[in-house]
């Protein structure tokens, strides 16, 4: 089968997304699929050098400015490309901004061209973690207790310390920052901004970090994260500073239930295909929803892969079960 994988884009994420999608690639060829790379903030008469560039990509050349600048308009040009090539589904290994807030989603439906992940709609609910909190408390998943603002604040208005202040609609725990102690919040609300047009503070909910693959509507084995310190960019793709752990060592009530509110929240969001939810659980076992991701990383070091091998199921044979669901 001939599928384009779609990564870079114009997103702080940029990065991730071409670690993920190269990632990808290599599996689904090593499967005999003819393999396509797109990438929707280059031009197609520049995209054989981006091909080329694929071989060098490294985390540690972030440049956020040079990323800041890049726009995905491009991509609109892709699509006559795409149906002269014959594509049967564009694999959707973006991260961020158009790639994940539903944008190229909604180009795609339009075009009439098979996709892998949620569709537009949900895609940009799931987006905005604002919006995720107030629906999933519909469905009696506990979210912290949070704000939103458009500018920078020296002061939260509700929220009392320890808490968390992070972009609205951005990933990869950009910009984030943890303050356990109370301070001044206006350079970490303005580092925040420049990832998002809003940010979030949000109490801070002591306990462990537990992620939850969900594959077409099932709850994958559950994985406890170890970060060692604040699970920032760095931690979680500049070093090895976070230890994994899955299945998570949890009693098989508390993991019925994480998983349980998994699938509510992949329910509840619309989300199809595959998502990560992510949760923490405080001491006394209080679970409380950090966020919803609709494109997950799919990198080595990812954490949906490391719930389907528990189960199993190799990269490629996860790849493989996407792929179905998607066409489907």
């Amino acid at each position: 089968m001939k599928i384009c994988v779609l990564l870079g884009g114009a997103s702080p994420e940029r990065i991730v997304s071409l670690h993920s999608g190269t990632a990808i690639a290599q599996a689904l060829e090593s499967m005999g699929h003819e393999i396509l790379f797109l990438d929707p903030a280059t031009p197609l008469c520049d995209m054989d050098i981006f091909r080329k560039s694929l071989d060098t990509i490294s985390m540690k050349d972030m440049d956020f400015k040079t990323m800041s600048e890049l726009r995905d308009h491009y991509f609109i040009d892709h699509i006559p490309y795409l149906k002269k090539e014959n594509v049967k589904l564009v694999f959707n290994a973006l991260h961020g901004e158009n790639g994940e807030n539903g944008v190229i989603s909604a180009v795609l439906d339009i075009a009439g061209i098979p996709y892998t992940g949620s569709g537009f709609e949900a895609s940009a609910i799931a987006m905005d973690k604002y919006k995720t909190k107030i629906l999933v408390g519909s469905v009696g998943v506990k979210c912290a207790a949070g704000e939103l603002h458009h500018t920078p604040i020296h002061h939260p208005d509700t929220v009392s310390f320890p808490l968390v202040v992070k972009p609205n609609n951005s990933g990869s725990s950009m910009g984030l920052a943890v303050f356990l102690e109370e301070t001044d919040l206006y350079e970490a609300t303005s580092e925040a901004l420049k990832f998002s047009d809003e940010v979030i503070i949000e109490s801070y909910i002591p306990g462990g970090e537990y992620n939850i693959p969900v594959i077409k509507g099932e709850a994958f084995p559950i994985v406890k994260v170890n970060p060692h310190g604040v699970n920032d960019y760095k931690a979680k793709y500049m070093g090895d500073k976070t230890e994994y752990t899955v299945p998570a060592p949890l009693d098989d009530v508390i993991t019925k239930r994480m998983q349980d509110y998994a699938v509510k929240v992949y329910k509840v969001l619309g989300l199809k295909n595959y998502a990560r939810i992510d949760f923490r659980m405080t001491p006394d076992k209080e679970i409380y929803l950090l966020e919803a991701n609709t494109l997950p990383g799919m990198t080595a070091t990812s954490l949906v892969p490391k719930s389907a091998k528990a189960l199993g199921i190799g990269f490629p044979e996860l790849l493989e079960i996407i792929i179905e669901d998607a066409l489907n």
